[in-house]
């Protein structure tokens, strides 16, 4: 093990789990390092000066030792940041922890990630804490995330024919959309209806900087998360406390 002293690096924490009494283990998303866990001494204790900068979905400037394999360290915080309505909120919180537990996931067997991806999830942060639905934009997110997991269904063209136009279904045995006229290729076909269809070829093509209002009906949303569901269950197979705590949450 490698550790590489005195880095400064952007980072945005993800989670944090107690360690011990008074320590603390930080998940971050870096931009210049990919996904680290840090190991932060005294994190409970009154003094600590990083524990209020170290919080779960702040952002910022950190400076530290980054290690290529073990824990990782953070010796001070610069210009940080929060999603502070995200912390306020129920319904924020449980998306926002939703989108990063499935991110932590896609990504925990990758070393190198691209800092795309660090400006993805905090833009994702970013709507749904300026109140932008967070179910679809946590919805956005399962489907960009789907080629992370090794899953990159066709959204553009049947996969058949390749038509680009008229009346579509999804098909996860072919692996994305099929049209009317090659049905009979996948009898059980998801069957879901053409509005669905059309949201999500838009969010598997849409760019996050791009939206700046969301507006869809209820009973479409349903129907969109029934079908990301089906997707999920059937191609990535995952089972998140994060997803079951929004099902909880939307039931009662």
């Amino acid at each position: 093990m490698s550790l590489i002293k005195d880095q400064t690096f952007d980072g945005l924490v993800l989670k944090v789990n107690r360690y011990k009494e008074n320590d603390a283990l930080v998940y971050m998303i870096t931009r210049q390092f990919g996904l680290k866990t840090f190991y932060i001494r005294g994190f409970g204790k009154a003094k600590s000066k990083l524990t209020g900068a170290l919080m779960p979905f702040n952002y910022g400037e950190y400076i530290g030792s980054i290690s290529d394999d073990g824990f990782s360290y953070i010796s001070s915080a610069n210009h940080v940041d929060e999603f502070g309505s995200i912390s306020l909120d129920i319904k924020k919180n449980a998306y926002a922890s939703f989108i990063v537990d499935l991110f932590s996931h896609a990504f925990e067997q990758q070393v190198n990630i691209d800092e795309y991806w660090f400006d993805y999830i905090k833009k994702a942060l970013s709507l749904i804490s300026e109140d932008l639905d967070p179910q679809i934009v946590s919805n956005i997110v399962q489907i960009n995330l789907l080629k992370a997991f090794g899953v990159e269904p066709n959204f553009r063209s049947c996969v058949v024919g390749g038509e680009t136009e008229g009346t579509f279904d999804f098909s996860i045995v072919l692996g994305g959309i099929i049209c009317s006229h090659h049905f009979i290729n996948d009898p059980n076909r998801i069957h879901a209806g053409q509005r669905v269809i059309y949201y999500l070829r838009l969010f598997s093509n849409i760019e996050l900087n791009n939206i700046n209002t969301i507006d869809v009906k209820i009973n479409t949303k349903n129907q969109i998360q029934h079908v990301i569901d089906m997707i999920y269950d059937d191609t990535v197979g995952i089972n998140l406390k994060s997803k079951k705590f929004i099902e909880q949450l939307n039931d009662f």
